[in-house]
């Protein structure tokens, strides 16, 4: 699956209970793109659209942001994740899948989309993408260090 001498592509996921955020990097795993708002239901058809995200950016690695709560706390939302995380993991064995902590994210990323014209500001999956993409340009910078 591999395109190349140090060429790759990492998908992020910002998992919600009714939108997932999607963000890929580039080739080179330099940067962050927001991609796409899937819809979570039904399972079936979001599982098809992301199958088909990853075909056609021939991704190796997805990275999964990991709600934990300031105190390391873990809710509804970390088990959200932990179903899909279990779900990629089975559907795509030979994909490196991993989890991210994604504290502050979805707060940067509103802080982002205020930004942002007054129609884009109606996406309500505008602020997913958001959060995916700072999960993962977090992700990328991390493995640089």
């Amino acid at each position: 699956m591999n395109s190349g001498p140090g060429v790759f592509r990492v998908l992020a996921l910002d998992v919600g209970t009714v939108r997932v955020g999607v963000a890929v990097s580039d080739p080179l795993g330099l940067t962050a793109q927001p991609l796409s708002t899937l819809q979570r239901k039904p399972d079936q058809l979001f599982y098809e659209k992301l199958a088909n995200i990853v075909e056609e950016y021939q991704v190796e690695t997805i990275v999964l942001g990991l709600p934990i709560g300031l105190k390391g706390q873990r809710g509804d939302s970390w088990r959200e994740v932990q179903t899909v995380l279990e779900k990629i993991r089975s559907s795509w064995p030979d994909l490196v899948v991993e989890t991210f902590d994604e504290r502050f994210t979805s707060t940067m990323a509103q802080r982002v989309t205020r930004e942002a014209p007054k129609k884009k500001k109606r996406d309500k999956g505008l602020v997913d993408q958001v959060a995916a993409q700072l999960i993962l340009q977090h992700y990328l910078e991390s493995k640089r260090v």
